[in-house]
């Protein structure tokens, strides 16, 4: 009993330890970060760094942590990436893991989530399945420029864009906007996520969702580094902040602020 109690007082200390071990040394300048214009993830006017949503919660509580001075701004994803290649990023959010990505890039998962497919008003009230819409081939699908989805997603949307059935846009509030206006009959997008961009009084039925991938995978959003600004050691040490972040409760509470209490656990990576 004893030894329970002596365990039970140091674990405060432990865990204070361990968070203060994983606290990074900040950059002689304003880390710049770029964030994604995505629903509950991130939501602003272009341009404008202050915005909310989990990510820049996120960022707030690493800035808090660290002491370090984030120069944040939102630009469309594939922008981010020229912007990212040449050195003139140095963190991302919301980002998914590819093999091209891991060489230029230190990723820490923060968030899990699950793509669903939209079908607009020109997708015709019959249609459900992927393999109706594979067989209509007059219809188009909509993607984010510079997004990467899933396993299951990525390979149908590169056998789609050789068949010119393809439409690229700059982010989510654009990609549901062309849904809605009948460019495209269908998207890919995240609960949560497309729900700020339809006006439910105008279009109450504009939209429909359904699950082509019956496998249920699931995919890790991740925080992004630079590996031309961050050694794998510094980048480790946000990574382990991050980590801190998720151990101690503050991510699900954060998670909490934007959706119920079931779907906000089921989001911990």
């Amino acid at each position: 009993m004893l030894n329970r109690y002596f365990l039970a007082c140091l674990l405060p200390f432990y865990l204070a330890c361990n968070m203060a071990a994983a606290t990074p040394k900040c950059p002689p300048h304003p880390i710049r970060l770029d964030f994604l214009e995505l629903g509950i993830y991130y939501k602003s006017e272009r341009g404008i760094a202050a915005g909310n949503g989990i990510d820049r919660d996120l960022v707030d509580e690493l800035s808090r942590r660290s002491g370090c001075v984030f120069n944040a701004k939102v630009q469309p994803r594939a922008r981010s990436w020229i912007e990212l290649k040449a050195g003139r990023i140095d963190m991302m959010t919301a980002t998914l893991s590819t093999p091209e990505r891991e060489e230029y890039l230190w990723l820490f998962p923060y968030v899990r989530s699950h793509h669903i497919i939209l079908l607009g008003p020109s997708a015709p009230s019959t249609l459900h399945t992927l393999a109706q819409f594979q067989a209509t081939r007059s219809l188009k699908f909509g993607v984010i420029r510079g997004f990467a989805h899933s396993a299951f997603y990525d390979p149908l949307i590169a056998e789609w864009t050789k068949e010119e059935r393809v439409r690229t846009y700059a982010d989510e509030a654009h990609l549901i906007n062309a849904l809605i206006q009948g460019e495209v009959a269908a998207a890919t997008s995240y609960p949560g996520v497309f729900q700020f961009y339809i006006n439910a009084k105008v279009n109450p039925n504009s939209v429909r969702m359904v699950d082509w991938d019956k496998g249920n995978l699931q995919v890790q959003g991740n925080f992004a580094i630079s590996k031309t600004s961050f050694s794998q050691a510094e980048a480790h040490e946000w990574g382990m902040l991050i980590k801190a972040i998720q151990q101690d409760g503050t991510l699900l509470k954060i998670y909490r602020k934007y959706v119920g209490a079931h779907e906000a656990q089921n989001m911990l990576p």
